[in-house]
């Protein structure tokens, strides 16, 4: 789908440069027994749809990566979904401060662990977090340990999940 893509992309590059430049046209490839179909124009072709798709690639990663379309189709109501995995996907791959920082709560270790997010990662087995600037409590609120980062790996229904910082 994303070759013929960058072909559509291609051939409407062709199209509009058409209306400046003489002499540009984009030809379909014709088979013919015994005959060479690879002349010098579709080999330029080829190398404009290769750079084509090239550009497509960096523009469709952004795309992606900020999620432009599902913005688009909420912004419409097509759809109310944000296109991550879950809801723990779309939580820490949000942009809003208030997410960067959690309160984590170990209810088989009965700890508290509290800091940064620094990455994440999230399986159906185990979530993952690698906190920074982390100080763990008990449940009964006295502070246990501190620790520039801690690595964290649990089941999904052994933790719990605060974030106190407020929006603004």
């Amino acid at each position: 789908m994303f070759g013929l893509s960058a072909y559509v992309v291609t051939f409407c590059l062709y199209w509009f440069c058409s209306f400046w430049f003489s002499g540009i046209s984009f030809q379909t490839f014709k088979f013919q027994k015994d005959v060479e179909f690879l002349d010098e124009q579709n080999l330029k072709l080829i190398f404009h749809a290769s750079l084509v798709s090239f550009v497509c690639g960096f523009v469709w990663l952004y795309v992606r990566n900020r999620k432009l379309l599902e913005r688009l189709l909420q912004r419409i109501r097509a759809t109310k979904r944000d296109g991550d995995e879950d809801v723990w996907d779309n939580t820490f791959n949000s942009e809003l401060s208030e997410v960067e920082y959690v309160h984590l709560r170990d209810f088989e270790k009965k700890l508290i662990y509290t800091g940064w997010v620094e990455t994440f990662s999230g399986t159906e087995k185990l979530r993952e977090l690698r906190l920074k600037g982390v100080v763990v409590y008990d449940f009964d609120g006295e502070m246990v340990f501190e620790s520039p980062r801690v690595y964290l790996a649990r089941k999904m229904d052994n933790i719990d999940i605060a974030f106190p910082v407020e929006e603004g």
